[in-house]
């Protein structure tokens, strides 16, 4: 039983995708880390969305929406990227880690 929870864990590890949404351009100023699932589920950020000029990130895919609930304009994002897309910068409400 414990072999099979361990086993579970690891692959949910093994699963996730992990970044961090940096406030200014080429990685810098304050942060915010995101580590979800690599998979369609679609996740809001905070109450008022998260500003970000950059994005430092692993090799996965995702893809970042201005509005809630992934709808909206979007962006498909693979790694780190030094700048964002205008219309996304200051304002990304949701991503999906999946494109």
């Amino acid at each position: 039983m414990k072999l099979k929870l361990l086993i579970t864990v690891l692959v949910s590890i093994a699963s996730a995708r992990e970044f961090a949404l940096f406030d200014d351009a080429n990685y810098g100023g304050a942060s915010h880390r995101e580590i979800r699932n690599n998979d369609g589920t679609c996740w809001n950020l905070n109450g008022r969305g998260d500003r970000a000029s950059s994005v430092g990130g692993d090799a996965g895919c995702t893809t970042f929406f201005r509005e809630r609930d992934c709808r909206g304009s979007s962006w498909q994002q693979r790694g780190s990227a030094p700048t964002v897309p205008s219309f996304l910068n200051d304002h990304i409400w949701s991503f999906r880690n999946q494109c």
